[in-house]
């Protein structure tokens, strides 16, 4: 085999896990999409594929200039590699947004990312089995585990008025209900202005098992409830 074509096998190689870097990632990225993320298809596979890149070159790039023949000569690969996972932070701290009252989100997408980058770091080194097994798992969390599982599922957080026309009256009532469906009350603001009554605005948690159908339909049918957001 020539020196051409041994060469151009070579490229052949990287592109391949260029290529397969960018399907890996597009994978993780489509579940992401299709939740209205703020990290898609695109950028997913953007990430993958410049982590491979990034560690191709690690593993490759200097052997032009590095002479290891040369005595006290050193050639550190893990260098790059350990740039790329320090860039995440830059990635991470773009994604991951804090709400009102401390809600937190974005968490899932940013450590799917961090995922992507180990993906394709991972084919970027030749290592196939790894990256695509990695890729198959990263699909089932987030495919799988998105399902209505009792396991993954957290309580939801409903801002949520009040109206109590009889004051510490209808207040007695409305524990019974609330504590019926075993939720929790806090930041609690009790308000004595307006000709309809006293009002009491409020966060409630309610609990995993109720979904989104349930807890509209529980505070619909609350006479106590003048208004309520899902947050």
């Amino acid at each position: 085999m020539s020196y051409s074509t041994a060469k151009a096998a070579v490229i052949l190689i990287f592109m391949l896990r260029l290529i397969l870097a960018c399907i890996c990632g597009g994978a993780i990225g489509i579940e992401r999409q299709q939740r209205i993320k703020v990290a898609g298809t695109r950028t997913h596979m953007v990430v993958a594929l410049a982590a491979a890149l990034m560690m191709i070159i690690s593993k490759y790039g200097f052997m032009d200039v590095m002479d290891l023949s040369v005595s006290g000569a050193s050639w550190d690969v893990s260098r790059v590699a350990a740039g790329i996972i320090t860039g995440i932070g830059i990635l991470g701290g773009g994604i991951i947004f804090i709400g009102r009252q401390g809600h937190v989100s974005g968490i899932t997408t940013a450590v799917g990312i961090w995922a992507t980058i180990g993906i394709g770091m991972a084919l970027g080194a030749g290592m196939y089995a790894m990256g695509i097994g990695t890729t198959l798992i990263m699909l089932f969390i987030q495919w799988v585990l998105h399902k209505n599982l009792w396991i993954v599922k957290q309580p939801t957080r409903v801002q949520v008025c009040f109206r109590l026309p009889r004051g510490i009256e209808d207040y007695d009532k409305l524990m019974e209900k609330i504590e019926s469906y075993k939720m929790t009350l806090y930041q609690i603001k009790w308000d004595k202005k307006g000709s309809l009554g006293p009002s009491m605005r409020c966060f409630a948690i309610v609990p995993a098992r109720y979904g989104r159908n349930d807890i509209i339909r529980i505070f619909t049918t609350m006479d106590e409830v003048e208004s309520f957001e899902l947050i």
